[in-house]
């Protein structure tokens, strides 16, 4: 029993060990590097138990799940919320605000920049595209999108408005006077985001039982 007991715990923390991180920027041209249009990276492959953190660059941006067909058109997902940083902070300042993401699957997630008013322009982000619904596909289904039947967001959105949909977690929208400071939200948006805490609270509540 003891044998077993050790096993479990050996490989549930070599799995917690082995997680990754991958950071995107939002309002970053990964082309150039600069601030600007899109993500930074537009495409990932995390696996379950990966965390991706937002970094959000200048202006108002928010990160918020969609679909491949759609791709500028709100779902019950994910949302982070506007944030909104000073044009005068560099592109890859410390202490940008953040929120992260815990990824429970390796099912695709389509994202883009609502707030930024940019998904038109091709600010979307692709998590664990396919072979047949790919990331440059995704954004080309982003850039022949209409204002008129997807999203009407279609302009930078003001520090003051700073609701998020019902399906998004708190964050703290900082102000565009300031520098902005280290926000770091695990959000709980339908079966993509997970809490750590809670699951290794499970995990030890059965190997308690199995003494």
């Amino acid at each position: 029993m003891m044998n077993l007991l050790s096993l479990l715990s050996t490989h549930f923390f070599i799995s917690l060990a082995s997680a990754a991180t991958y950071t995107v920027g939002v309002g970053k041209d990964e082309v150039t590097g600069h601030k600007g249009v899109g993500f930074d990276p537009s495409a990932i492959f995390p696996v379950a138990g990966d965390t991706i953190v937002f970094e959000f660059r200048s202006g108002s941006h928010s990160v918020v799940e969609s679909s491949f067909d759609k791709p500028c058109t709100p779902s019950s997902g994910f949302d982070s919320g506007i944030m909104t940083v000073a044009d005068s902070v560099e592109v890859d300042a410390d202490g940008l605000p953040s929120v992260s993401l815990m990824v429970n699957d390796t099912d695709p997630i389509w994202l883009y920049d609502r707030a930024g008013g940019e998904c038109y322009q091709g600010a979307v982000l692709a998590v664990n595209p396919t072979g047949t619904q790919t990331a440059a596909q995704f954004k080309a289904n982003a850039l022949s999108a209409s204002t008129t039947s997807e999203d009407p967001v279609a302009s930078p959105v003001s520090s003051s408005s700073s609701s998020m949909s019902e399906s998004s977690a708190s964050s703290s929208t900082p102000s565009s006077t300031s520098e902005p400071t280290s926000t770091s939200t695990d959000n709980v948006a339908t079966k993509h985001a997970i809490q750590t805490s809670s699951t290794l609270a499970f995990v030890f509540g059965i190997l308690l039982g199995l003494l």
